[in-house]
């Protein structure tokens, strides 16, 4: 293990001399291993280590321990130690994120800021090749694209994963020759959470029936992966900076005339940069937006809103994509709803869920409101959002429709909500209008074989 994480070192240019290394350690083999390695090479690159320990408050006395564990091991190497304590099941609810990604968050926060403290700084992550393998997996079935698929990257801005190449039993192997314990934290062996499913049940069912060198394949697909990503990405820089006409804080104005020279590959990333210099976090912009702005960019004139305030107008051989001024960005929103993920929607101040469980009579949840709806009907990726131009309402079974304006008109709903009304909705198609009416077409009846509910509330007060 030593000498494939210090080739990764080496071939990726994670360290310099002097610098300073913020690890994140939680006691666990991988953790434990890189905090060992760093040290180990610390006389090499003359470097000033500090470790950082994130108490999720979840397990009780096993994390006080785990905790205790990284305080002793730390001092043995010589390490200065910050322990940060949360309280992430509180955290993971006020929020509406899963408990994964709230402690996720919660690290990744204290990484950076203990990284603050210190010059010329690296965070290092005990990231492994089976964790890359579950990642790419992961995101093969929440259907990502070539950038998702190239899983964890060995360096990204001031994180480094000297370990990423290494597999677990290496780790493992590594440990033990140097005598060293670890901690096994007991959530790992839990299937509540998606991960963990993946790692306990999915990679060993491949391994042991379809190939048992799968781990490490899937880890160097990933790598393979990040070698043509980062030259389409680069080209797409290339391609943006060539088709750009003007760019301010406000608005970027693309040359349609040198767009359409481009690949519809390279012509979505210039849309995504585009939306990237007016918004630095665009995670609600989706492939399904972008395809829009490009049926746009084909037409003499023409708009389209994006999620967070964004207009995309075409007119004049030019593609704009501006901040609507006109709408606040507090009020629109677009979140991807998908089976058995509750999403929290800050904006509304909600829960949503979409199941095939009936939920409708649980005592913990505030405030349920369910509609349950024919599944088989519902075509694509479903989203809570608010309104967008030709949206349309189904209003009976054989299909037939009026536009969500007009209906919004008819219930009297006054011009400034209508902009913040929650719709679950598929392409331009709305199945409910939350509060106000569902879309006949697609409510489950006592014929439905697929029923989907679809739950939201609020927190209990």
């Amino acid at each position: 293990m030593f000498h494939k994480a210090l080739d990764t070192v080496k071939k990726y240019n994670m360290l310099s001399i002097g610098d300073s290394v913020v690890c994140g350690v939680s006691g666990g083999a991988d953790s434990t291993a890189l905090l060992l390695f760093m040290c180990s090479i610390r006389e090499i690159y003359k470097l000033n280590i500090f470790a950082i320990h994130v108490h999720h408050g979840i397990r009780g006395k096993e994390a006080d321990d785990d905790c205790q564990f990284v305080e002793e091991l730390c001092k043995s190497l010589d390490v200065p130690l910050t322990v940060k304590k949360y309280a992430i099941i509180e955290i993971a609810k006020q929020s509406g994120l899963s408990e994964e990604e709230a402690g996720r968050k919660a690290r990744y926060y204290e990484f950076e800021e203990e990284r603050k403290k210190h010059e010329n700084c690296k965070i290092a992550i005990a990231h492994n090749m089976n964790d890359q393998a579950e990642t790419v997996l992961m995101r093969l079935c929440r259907g990502s694209g070539l950038t998702g698929l190239c899983g964890i990257r060995p360096v990204r801005g001031d994180i480094i994963r000297p370990l990423i190449f290494c597999s677990r039993s290496e780790i493992e192997d590594y440990l033990k020759e140097k005598c060293q314990d670890f901690r096994n934290d007991s959530t790992n062996f839990m299937e509540d959470y998606t991960r963990n499913k993946i790692r306990l049940r999915i990679l060993p069912y491949i391994e042991k029936n379809i190939n048992s060198a799968a781990t490490k394949n899937i880890a160097n697909a990933a790598t393979l992966l990040l070698e043509d990503e980062m030259y389409i990405e680069n080209a797409a820089v290339r391609a943006f900076e060539y088709a750009l006409l003007d760019i301010s804080e406000k608005k970027v104005t693309i040359d349609l005339a040198k767009f359409s020279e481009f690949d519809r590959v390279i012509q979505k990333r210039i849309v995504r940069k585009a939306a990237w210099k007016l918004k630095s976090g665009i995670k609600d912009v989706s492939n399904v937006h972008v395809e829009e702005v490009l049926k746009l960019s084909k037409m003499i004139k023409g708009h389209f809103d994006l999620p967070n305030g964004i207009k995309a107008d075409s007119r004049y051989g030019k593609l704009s994509l501006s901040l609507n001024e006109n709408i606040k960005e507090s009020t629109g929103y677009s979140y991807e709803l998908l089976e058995d993920k509750i999403i929290y929607v800050k904006e509304a101040g909600l829960f949503f869920e979409l199941t095939r469980k009936n939920k409708k009579n649980e005592s913990n949840l505030n405030n349920m409101y369910t509609k349950s709806f024919d599944y088989d009907k519902i075509s694509g990726v479903a989203y809570v959002r608010t309104r967008k131009q030709d949206d349309k309402i189904s209003i009976n079974k054989n299909g037939n429709s009026k536009k969500i304006k007009k209906l919004f008109i008819d219930c009297k709903i006054p011009a400034e909500k209508r902009d913040s009304i929650p719709l679950i909705a598929f392409s331009n198609e709305v199945i409910w209008a939350v509060g106000i009416r569902c879309g006949t077409y697609y409510e489950a009846s006592e014929n439905t074989k697929n029923v989907c509910h679809i739950n939201i509330w609020r927190l209990k007060k």
